[in-house]
């Protein structure tokens, strides 16, 4: 048997749909997605309660609340401490968790939650993941084992980052154009001056580049290894290699056509030829 709705309460429930629907929309988290150590970083929290009181706003690193801003209670704001996050209270707000000094510890997931007040207690939330990068303090290194070379020779070179965390990403480019790697390796390493408990890493690539007609251009070729960590590190070494016996060119053996020079042999020639028939009418 059929269910007859009655028109008021369809009217009412599809009422109350639409303000649960629209009620609390668009939290929107901003978090910056590396920042160099010991920075000040504010992460944002956008939300739009469409006309609901708020309740709470409450930030987490992973699973732990680190902050929590009730509108209600005086203090209005709450830290939860965690090893090495340091929060700024005086600056925080509903909007906005302002961390100082920021250090590894730091990396990690962020979650904002936001709730409405009573009756209905909405909440939404979003989340966005922060690196605390450590960045390699110089250029990468590059060895080569020949910078003379012939054709169809085999050229092997090495490039090796300074420690990093993340690990840094590593290109190779080849007269400008981007190469694939022969190999990729990224191994963790403890630097010496370290305080951090953080795994620190270091890349090595090489490339094995067989040397053809086209890897040259003008007898040369500019080989480039570029180190890259987000956008806060960008390290590059370059090395040039040349051919050992440069190759004729067409214009270096044949000599450039000179127009002016041939006009002048065939005006020698002409006057060569008037001489030896003014000389045999003479004779005669």
């Amino acid at each position: 048997m059929g269910v007859s709705w009655n028109p008021c309460i369809f009217l009412i429930f599809s009422a109350l749909l639409i303000v649960v629907i629209e009620s609390l929309k668009d939290v929107r988290v901003t978090v910056p997605e590396a920042v160099r150590m010991r920075e000040t970083i504010t992460l944002q929290c956008a939300f739009d309660l469409e006309g609901e009181p708020l309740y709470t706003v409450k930030w987490y690193k992973g699973s732990k609340e680190l902050f929590r801003f009730i509108p209600k209670e005086l203090p209005n704001s709450k830290v939860f401490a965690m090893p090495g996050i340091e929060v700024d209270l005086s600056k925080s707000t509903r909007n906005e968790l302002v961390l100082r000094n920021v250090q590894p510890e730091v990396t990690g997931r962020y979650k904002c939650e936001v709730s409405s007040d009573a009756p209905n207690f909405y909440t939404k939330m979003d989340s966005g993941y922060m690196y605390v990068v450590d960045a390699p303090i110089d250029d990468p290194s590059l060895t080569i084992d020949k910078n003379l070379v012939d054709i169809g020779d085999f050229v092997s070179v090495n490039c090796t980052t300074l420690p990093s965390f993340p690990s840094t990403n590593v290109s190779w480019y080849l007269n400008g154009i981007k190469v694939a790697p022969s190999s990729m390796q990224k191994l963790e390493v403890t630097p010496e001056l370290s305080t951090s408990n953080r795994k620190y890493f270091i890349t090595i690539s090489g490339m094995e580049l067989q040397i053809t007609e086209s890897t040259f251009q003008n007898g040369k070729a500019v080989l480039s290894c570029v180190a890259k960590l987000f956008n806060l590190y960008r390290g590059e070494r370059k090395e040039t290699i040349e051919e050992a016996k440069p190759r004729p060119r067409p214009s270096s053996v044949l000599g450039p056509r000179n127009d002016s020079s041939v006009s002048q042999r065939l005006k020698i020639s002409n006057v060569g030829f008037i001489l030896t028939f003014i000389l045999l009418h003479v004779h005669r």
